[in-house]
């Protein structure tokens, strides 16, 4: 962003707002902003102090339900936080997903996601914002420990290595892990 170009905050969040509604039909909002140490009006801590509570509570609510061993109050809390969730999800103890833009997580039938994953909706650099759906397709399987970022989608019948720190999209039926990530495999036969 260059440095005589003042930063609009209201424009920014109007833009946000545009997106979060599926007005812009993109998978990935970016936005400039200055240094994150001074208010952008995009965190949710830059709203009122009661807004903020909130948020931290349903923060907390999030990451303790997805402590516990069965996915029943899990998958329920992210459907009421409107994530879509499909049938046969099991998100293992210990996962931790993005609790400020839940509505961008979609996981569909069939899907495994292992033990410490992280999956991150939102994300800020040294001068940029950015805010993106997540897909996670039919039948795959998410390896413990691994990161998703933001504007990424997982194919169908997939499977993400532990460890792996995703940053790109993992073609169907395919094996990827590393970091930076790279596909160990392809498998043609379709996943069941």
């Amino acid at each position: 962003m260059t440095e005589n170009r003042e930063y609009d905050a209201r424009e920014a969040r109007k833009r946000l707002k545009q997106f979060l509604t599926g007005k812009t039909g993109e998978r990935l909002f970016v936005q400039q902003i200055p240094h994150p140490s001074t208010p952008t009006g995009l965190c949710y801590c830059d709203n009122s102090v009661f807004r903020t509570i909130g948020m931290c509570f349903k923060a907390w609510l999030l990451e303790t339900l997805l402590q516990l061993p069965f996915d029943g109050p899990k998958l329920w809390f992210l459907r009421r936080l409107g994530a879509r969730i499909g049938k046969n999800v099991h998100i293992a103890a210990g996962a931790w997903i993005d609790p400020l833009y839940t509505q961008l997580l979609t996981i569909e039938d069939n899907v495994f996601i292992g033990m410490h994953t992280k999956i991150f909706m939102h994300e800020y650099r040294i001068n940029e914002f950015r805010v993106g759906k997540i897909t996670i397709r039919t039948g795959s399987f998410i390896g413990g420990s691994a990161i998703i970022g933001c504007g990424i989608e997982v194919g169908e019948g997939a499977t993400v290595a532990a460890g792996t720190v995703l940053g790109c999209d993992v073609p169907p039926r395919s094996t990827i892990g590393g970091n930076p990530p790279r596909i160990i495999k392809r498998n043609e036969r379709p996943s069941s």
